[in-house]
Formats: structure tokens, C-alpha cells, sequence
């Protein structure tokens, strides 16, 4: 069900959403659209997505025709905010004028190239690109054309991989690796068993752990400028030379012959090199120490997230589970109903529009019981693809999560508690801290660097006849001129800080009105628990009542078609009020950052 409540002044129009976008009710809302929406460049259109619980491909379809024709969307909740924000990344410009962008950075670039700027690329395509635009005066100007037209198109290549690549990271936490063969038998899933299948197939929780594993080498990699390289090795040669090709063709007059050899010698040495001193070195170490912790925390805060996100996946089946059962008994309704009045028409006590009446709402019970159990199976293979379920096995929910309420924290504690558990906040601040270390790094590359190095060996014409030589040295350097090298440097460590500082900031800022949000929707979530539950007592009240009426024959099936609607908006009201009951705790849990450590306590669930 959905509900559309549309305001205007001369200023502004408002539309209001409440329930769940999907057919039939995406076309309702279309037809509402047309009809009552106005262009207008001093006029703006508000659609509050608030209460908004669900949006399938057609009503985000819908969502983006009515982006682009001007509407502000706003919403609070994850699931919501995440569907607009993928709304409003997608179709901004045609392809003509996005290519024609491309182009003319091509063509900047080629001109660019031909006043001195040097280019560097690692990638083939895009060396090619800069190959094209590097050749100056071979060949025509139409064979140079054809060069700006293949860096264009390079371009072209390199954003849509990056979009691609965008796209695969947004989804990552979405996917999974497959655990293995679907088994026979039909597996009973606890929450529990799904958050920790998912802390282990999961694409992102895998990735993060990786990027963790990666940050680790940096590390390794920063710490071997610091300690001592040691080699050794073992030779055997043969050799025999020619003196004629050194130009000592006169020797031969004296008794040396010009081709020396063959002859032979073995050799064996050891080699070691230690930087006493290197302030840049040391800063470095330091930095990539911090970022390998910081890389932790963001594993540590991607788990988070992954927890939240099956916990929302597992409510949705939950709740298409619960809406198929309120909408089976709504079929029955409906049925008893028909065959009712199909015998009170048979018995000539009640006129034949009463059995086409109920016929028609038996049909759309029966269409909204078609929807709901697809809606179930594809909540069903979402969660099975986000834990990384065998592909094809058949499962189904072993716990329902019953309501249960919870004593939430005030906003203060709450906000204490965020700021010292949030994994992503303490990664920023980790992040930061190398920020800093690095751009120390980077002033350090002025000071000077004390090595040595030496090395030893034995060689002779074989190991019985040999000798030990050697050799060691002591260095210091001092940079006088690096051509703006250090400078350049310390420029990008001062803008990565700064960049990093603001994102820590971002971050606290996001955590308070994550922690708001969630409180806010909990206390709202509880109230409408208690509200809905009132009013399916309610409307079952009134369905009775309207039925003793029927079969008195003191009214018309109208009436009890009215009564089974009201009770059906009841039902859908009351299981979507479980619902974001439930997501509300599992999102505050994730606000505060312990959902993966006790998404148990704040659900009920075993």
C-alpha cells in the first residue's frame, strides 16, 4: 500500500510518501504526478520519503524521471538515503555532452603536451593515449586529428572503468564468494549463522581484509629502509679473453699471446648496507605503522556495516514472510465473502452486483498475494547473496524476531559511547595522525642521511689457493638542489592532511546525527507499533460487524469490501511498523558502533 499526500503554495509543492513503491502503486503515483506537478524554476517540489519503507526497480525508475524534472527527494533512513544517492549519481549529462567533455580534455591535454608538460601513466591504454598526443609534425593534420580522437576515446575508456569500479566498491558489500555445493536438504538459518557467514564470504568484508593485508606490506616495506640489507653468494667463472679487441695487437711481438685463457677462479662474498640515520625513513615507518591501524579499524568498520546490512536483509524476509500470511488470510476473507454472496444471489436475497463486488476484491487479494510471495523469494536470494550461500540452496529463517522492547541510552551517553566504538571515526583519526607523519616525512627529506656499506670475500683460482678481499664505506648526504622536488612533496602531505582533518570532522559530525537519527526513529518506530496494533484491533471490530450486517441482509457487500480494505492497510501497517522497530534498534546499534558485537541484545534474537 501506498499513500500519497500532495500540498502546494505559490512557492512550493509537497508530496508526501508513505507505505511502499511498487506496482500497482507506482502508477498511481505517476498518474498523481502528471496531473498535479508544475515546471516552474521559482517553484520548488519537496517529496518526503520518510515513511517510505520499501522502492523496487520500477518505483526508482519513477524516482529518477521525477529527479530530473526537479524534485528535492528527502529521506532519514539508511535504506532510503542509499537508494537516492545512487539515484542522483546516475544520468547527469547525455553521452554527446559528456563525449564532447572528453574531447576537449583530450584536446587541452594534447596542447598541454606540445608547451612541455610531461605526462606519466601506467596503464597501456592510457600510454597509448599519450604516445598519440607526444608526436609532434609527423603526418598530416587529419593523422593527428585521429590522434586527439583516440585520446579522447581513451578517456572515454578510463571513466567508464573508474564508473565501473565505483559501482563494484558501492556493491561489494551486497556480494559474496559462494561458501561452496548447495546441499540436498533444506538448512534452518539463524541470524546468527547469516551475520557470520557473511563476516566470512562477504565481497566486503574479504576486500577489507585484504586492504588491511596490503597496508601490513606498506609497513614491512617502510621498516626495511631501517634495518640492515645483508646478501652473500658463491661464484664460479670461466673466462678466456680476447686482448685484440682492447687494442693490444702488439703484444703478441712480445711473447704474450692475444687470446688469454681459458681460465677459471671461484669466489665467495658477503655484502651488508645500514642507514645509520634517516629522519624521512623514520617519519615514514611511523606513517605506515599508522596506516596499517587505521586500515584495521576500517575492517573492523566494515564488519559493522555488513552485520547491519544482513540484519536488514534477514527483517525484509521476515517481513514478506509475515505480509504473505496477513495477505493469505485477506485471499480467505475475500473468498467466504464471494461464495457468500454468490449463494445469496443463487437464493434471490441479494442482487448479482454483490457477487461481482466481491469477486473483484477476491482478484486483488489474490494479485496482492502474487506480489508479496515474489517479494518474498527475492528478499530470500538478496540475503543468501550477501552471506554467500551455495548457489541454489534452498534455506529458510529459523527465528522471527518477535517485538521487544529496549531502554535506549540518553543522547549524551550515547554519543560518549559512538565516539569511542565507532571503528570509522577512529580509523579518520588514525588516518589523520599519518597524514601528519607523512608530511613530516616529507620536511625530513632536507635533512641529511648517514650509510655504510661493505662488503667482504674470499677469491683466488680455487678455494685452496685464494685470498680474502674487502671493501667498506661511510657516507653522508646532504640535498643542496632537488628542483623543486622536496617542495613539491611537502605541498601534497599539507593538502592530504587537510584532507584528512576535514573528513575526521565529516565523520564526527555524521556519527551525532547518525546517533540522533537513530534514537529519533526508535522512539517514533515504538509509537507506531502501539498505534498499528490498535487499529488491526480495530478494523477486525468492524470486519465482523460489517459481516453480521451482510448475512442479516441490513447492508451491501460495499460495506464489508470497505471493512477488508481497512483491515489490509491495518496489517500491511502493523508488520511495517515490526519492521522498522527492528531495524531502528539494528540501526542504532550500528550508530553506536556495536552492532557486530551485540546485534543479539538490541534484536532479541537467540
Amino acid at each position: 500500500m501506498l499513500k500519497i499526500s500532495f500540498s502546494e503554495i505559490p512557492t512550493e509543492e509537497k508530496w508526501i510518501l508513505e507505505g511502499r513503491l511498487t506496482e500497482p502503486w507506482v502508477r498511481e503515483l505517476r498518474t498523481s504526478w502528471k496531473k498535479n506537478h508544475r515546471t516552474a524554476k521559482e517553484r520548488a517540489c519537496i517529496v518526503d520519503m520518510n515513511e517510505i519503507t520499501f522502492v523496487d526497480k520500477s518505483g526508482e525508475r519513477l524516482l529518477r524521471a521525477m529527479v530530473i524534472e526537479g524534485a528535492q527527494c528527502i529521506a532519514s533512513g539508511i535504506y532510503i538515503k542509499h537508494i537516492l544517492e545512487n539515484l542522483t549519481t546516475k544520468g547527469k549529462g547525455s553521452v554527446l555532452n559528456r563525449f564532447a567533455g572528453f574531447f576537449f580534455a583530450a584536446v587541452v591535454a594534447a596542447f598541454a603536451v606540445r608547451f612541455g608538460a610531461q605526462c606519466i601513466a601506467t596503464g597501456v591504454y592510457i600510454k597509448r593515449g599519450l604516445e598519440q598526443l607526444t608526436v609532434k609534425g609527423k603526418g598530416s593534420v587529419l593523422n593527428r586529428l585521429t590522434g586527439f580522437f583516440f585520446a579522447a576515446v581513451v578517456a572515454v575508456f578510463a571513466v567508464l572503468i573508474g564508473g565501473a569500479t565505483a559501482k563494484a566498491q558501492n556493491t561489494a558489500i551486497t556480494g559474496s564468494v559462494p561458501s561452496g555445493p548447495a546441499s540436498d536438504g533444506l538448512v534452518q538459518l539463524t541470524l546468527r549463522d547469516a551475520i557470520k557467514m557473511a563476516l566470512r564470504y562477504n565481497l566486503g568484508a574479504i576486500e577489507s581484509g585484504q586492504n588491511a593485508q596490503i597496508a601490513r606490506g606498506q609497513r614491512l616495506l617502510a621498516l626495511s629502509n631501517l634495518l640492515p640489507q645483508v646478501s652473500a653468494g658463491a661464484s664460479e667463472t670461466v673466462e678466456q679473453l680476447n686482448l685484440a679487441t682492447f687494442g693490444l695487437n702488439g703484444l703478441q711481438t712480445q711473447g704474450i699471446p692475444t687470446v688469454v685463457g681459458p681460465f677459471s677462479y671461484s669466489s665467495v662474498d658477503a655484502s651488508i648496507s645500514q642507514t645509520l640515520f634517516s629522519y624521512e625513513s623514520i617519519q615514514r615507518f611511523r606513517a605506515a605503522g599508522t596506516a596499517e591501524q587505521a586500515a584495521q579499524l576500517s575492517y573492523q568498520d566494515i564488519l559493522d556495516v555488513v552485520t547491519l546490512t544482513v540484519g536488514h536483509a534477514y527483517l525484509r524476509i521476515i517481513e514478506a514472510d509475515s505480509r504473505i500470511k496477513a495477505q493469505e488470510a485477506q485471499v480467505q476473507n475475500a473468498r467466504a465473502l464471494y461464495d457468500r454472496a454468490v449463494d445469496q444471489v443463487q437464493a434471490g436475497t441479494a442482487p448479482r452486483i454483490d457477487a461481482t463486488r466481491t469477486e473483484v476484491q477476491l482478484h486483488t487479494e489474490e494479485y496482492n498475494l502474487s506480489i508479496a510471495r515474489n517479494s518474498f523469494a527475492v528478499a530470500k536470494l538478496a540475503l543468501g547473496h550477501a552471506i554467500g550461500l551455495p548457489l541454489g540452496q534452498q534455506f529458510e529463517l529459523a527465528d522471527t524476531l518477535p517485538y521487544s522492547e529496549i531502554t535506549p541510552l540518553s543522547v549524551d551517553d550515547a554519543l560518549q559511547v559512538a565516539f569511542k566504538s565507532r571503528s570509522d571515526f577512529r580509523s579518520a583519526l588514525d588516518s589523520l595522525t599519518a597524514a601528519a607523519q607523512t608530511l613530516s616525512a616529507a620536511k625530513g627529506e632536507r635533512y641529511p642521511t648517514v650509510a655504510v656499506n661493505g662488503d667482504y670475500g674470499d677469491i683466488g683460482p680455487t678455494f685452496g689457493n685464494s685470498h680474502g678481499d674487502f671493501t667498506f664505506q661511510a657516507e653522508i648526504r646532504v640535498p643542496l638542489f632537488t628542483g623543486g622536488r622536496i617542495k613539491g612533496d611537502i605541498t601534497q602531505a599539507e593538502a592530504a592532511l587537510r584532507q584528512r582533518k576535514a573528513e575526521a570532522e565529516n565523520i564526527r559530525g555524521q556519527i551525532d546525527q547518525d546517533v540522533r537519527t537513530a534514537l529519533l526513529n526508535l522512539n517514533a518506530a515504538k509509537e507506531q507499533v502501539e498505534v498499528a496494533k490498535q487499529n488491526v484491533e480495530l478494523a477486525n471490530e468492524n470486519l465482523a460487524r460489517s459481516k453480521d450486517r451482510f448475512t442479516s441482509g441490513v447492508t451491501d457487500s460495499v460495506e464489508v469490501v470497505q471493512a477488508e480494505q481497512a483491515l489490509a492497510s491495518a496489517n500491511d501497517q502493523y508488520i511495517t511498523s515490526l519492521y522498522n522497530h527492528n531495524f531502528s534498534k539494528l540501526s542504532l546499534a550500528r550508530a553506536l558502533g556495536v552492532a557486530r558485537t551485540n546485534y543479539q541484545q538490541y534484536l532479541g534474537a537467540k
